[in-house]
C-alpha cells in the first residue's frame, strides 16, 4: 500500500471513539486531546502501565471510559472517526464493518489493510501542526522525521526569542 494523502480536519468537540486503553491507545487519545476532541474510549480492561495517564484523561472532561467489550451498537453516526487500538482482531472486525456499513472512517492500529486512513506521528509548534506518515515499512523512519522536525520547530522558537531579545 503506497502513501496517503495527508487531511488536516478540525476535531474540536468532534466525537470520536477509541477501542483499547493500552499503550497504543494512551499515545492516540494523548494526540487527540492536543486538538480538542471529545473522546469515548471502549475498553475491557486498563493496563496497570497505562492506568495513571488514563485517570487523568479522565478528569479533563474530554474523554469517558466505557468498560466493556466492543460491540457493534457502540459504534454509531455522532462518531467522527472510530480509532481501534485494542489489538484484537474481534474488535478490529467489528469496527470495520460497523464503520463501513454507517460511512464512518475508521483506523485500525494493527492493520493497515483495514483502514481508513492512517494515524500520523504528529507533531505540534506555535500556530503549526505537522502529521508525518509513512508507507508503513520503516516505523523508526517516521519517528526520526517526527524527531526532526520537532527539533526545527524548536530552533524555530528559540531563533524567534533571540530575535526578540535584541529589540
Amino acid at each position: 500500500m503506497g502513501l496517503r494523502f495527508p487531511v488536516f480536519l478540525d476535531i474540536e468537540d468532534k466525537k470520536i471513539l477509541l477501542v483499547g486503553a493500552g499503550q497504543v491507545a494512551v499515545r492516540r487519545i494523548r494526540t487527540l486531546l492536543l486538538f480538542g476532541a471529545d473522546i469515548t474510549v471502549v475498553a475491557r480492561e486498563i493496563p496497570e502501565g497505562q492506568r495513571r495517564e488514563m485517570e487523568g484523561f479522565l478528569e479533563t472532561g474530554k474523554v469517558r471510559l466505557r468498560r466493556k467489550r466492543l460491540e457493534k451498537a457502540d459504534i454509531t453516526p455522532e462518531f467522527l472517526l472510530v480509532i481501534c487500538a485494542a489489538g484484537d482482531p474481534e474488535a478490529d472486525g467489528i469496527a470495520k464493518e460497523s464503520c463501513r456499513e454507517l460511512g464512518i472512517p475508521v483506523n485500525i492500529a494493527s492493520d493497515r489493510s483495514l483502514s481508513d486512513f492512517y494515524f500520523p506521528a504528529v507533531v505540534t509548534g506555535e500556530d503549526l501542526s505537522v502529521g508525518i506518515a509513512g508507507d508503513g515499512q520503516d516505523h523508526g523512519r517516521t519517528a526520526r522525521a517526527a524527531a526532526l522536525i520537532r527539533r526545527c520547530l524548536a530552533g524555530e522558537e528559540e531563533t524567534k526569542k533571540d530575535k526578540g531579545d535584541r529589540t
